[in-house]
């Protein structure tokens, strides 16, 4: 199951019901400003518990759903 559209808030909650992943672009084309988009994918990654940073991928948790 994915999920799209999603804020902060509501990705966290996608992920719980079961969601395998999350789409956010359209919450990120809304900003003006290439600052605030960068903000707004390291918020919602941070509300996920995973890292915005390319050079931490290795180290990316992976979350599974049983």
């Amino acid at each position: 199951m994915c999920s799209s559209g999603l804020s902060v808030v509501t990705a966290p909650m996608a992920i719980t019901a079961g969601a395998s992943g999350v789409g956010v672009g359209s919450a990120i084309n809304k900003l003006n400003d290439v600052v605030a988009m960068i903000a707004q994918v390291r918020s919602t990654a941070a509300s996920l518990g995973i890292s915005a940073d390319r050079s931490s991928l290795a180290n990316e948790k992976i979350v599974s759903v049983t």
